[in-house]
């Protein structure tokens, strides 16, 4: 992921045109909305990396909290015209209260309280101009993480390198806001520093080490089972969102699977009946048609083959008494 300067983004999105509409809502001179501004946003970020060392859950909360639908992530462009109206201003100061509470667990009134003694302002307007920042700056954090397209485990090294950054503006008495009891504040970015490395450190897979890695490869492979040549088995499961999807599939549907022997299919007696049917009536309708056609040409060929019969017939007869007249003759 890139680096981004959160201190110049949000001096680039509070810019003079917004300045101004905010001295004209708050009372205050353009010059002393930059300091509160730039002190508020100072201590801000700092509240959100001293809360994401804490832990792995705690960079949890404040991501979901940087992501959450009062954050706006096009703040930017949009900062002129979200301070233009006195409801928009309203809504921007109560979306950087809520992230205050949510993200670093602080009220947001004890930092600006430390904002407008440290600069000497007024203290209520200071609160409001504290939430607008706190606000702006999770937009630009929410923007920046959105556009390089980084996750949770990403926030403890974005947060981590805007330490060095704001570290001008903050003093013993804006560590002791914060809960921590360093007197120095390079004590107290160090240690920020160092917890949010362990935390990005955590979210990393675990890698294996040497000896896991070469131990399976000295154990020999278990022979690939074959797929059973059943009609239909199940494949596999899949688990999405607590929710089980079994999938059944045949065996021809996954490609060749090993040598299976093809049955032979039987044949059917159906085929028979239907070939028995179909020549018996071809000879019906042959035989009906030469009746009503043919019928004098078949007689007469009836009658031929019926005397042809009767010849053969009395010539074997005659041939077959002969031999007996010789025998009788004989004896």
């Amino acid at each position: 992921m890139k680096r981004i300067d959160l201190s110049v983004a949000l001096n680039a999105c509070a810019d003079d045109i917004v300045r101004q509409k905010l001295a004209h809502k708050v009372g205050l001179s353009p010059q002393a909305i930059e300091q509160i501004l730039a002190f508020s946003g100072s201590i801000v970020i700092a509240a959100l990396a001293a809360r994401a060392a804490e832990g792995r859950d705690e960079t949890i909360a404040v991501f979901g909290a940087l992501m959450s639908r009062d954050i706006n992530p096009r703040i930017r462009d949009e900062c002129a015209t979200s301070v233009a109206s006195t409801s928009k201003l309203k809504q921007l100061e109560h979306a950087g209260f809520t992230l205050v509470a949510h993200a670093t667990g602080n009220d947001a009134t004890e930092l600006s309280d430390h904002v407008a003694a440290r600069i000497a302002v007024p203290a209520q307007a200071t609160c409001a101009l504290t939430c607008i920042c706190a606000a702006i700056v999770g937009g630009l954090i929410k923007h920046h993480m959105l556009i390089e397209q980084a996750d949770v485990s990403e926030l403890p090294g974005l947060l981590a390198g805007q330490l060095a950054m704001v570290a001008d503006h903050l003093n013993a008495g804006s560590i002791d806001v914060l809960g921590y009891l360093q007197a120095d504040v390079n004590a107290f970015v160090d240690q920020i520093s160092v917890r949010l490395a362990s935390v990005a450190a955590d979210f990393e897979p675990v890698r294996p080490r040497m000896g896991d890695v070469a131990k399976p490869a000295q154990e020999p492979m278990e022979p690939q089972r074959q797929i059973p040549a059943h009609s239909r088995y199940e494949i596999g499961k899949v688990f999405v969102n607590d929710v089980r999807f079994t999938s059944a599939m045949r065996p021809s549907q996954l490609g060749p699977t090993g040598p299976v022997t093809k049955r032979e299919k039987p044949r059917s007696r159906r085929t028979w009946k239907v070939f028995s049917l179909t020549t018996a009536t071809v000879l019906i309708a042959v035989f009906a048609w030469a009746k009503i056609y043919h019928w004098p040409e078949l007689q007469s060929a009836f009658a031929q083959a019926a005397g042809s019969h009767n010849r053969s017939t009395s010539f074997v007869s005659g041939v077959i008494s002969k031999p007996d007249m010789k025998t009788a003759s004989t004896k």
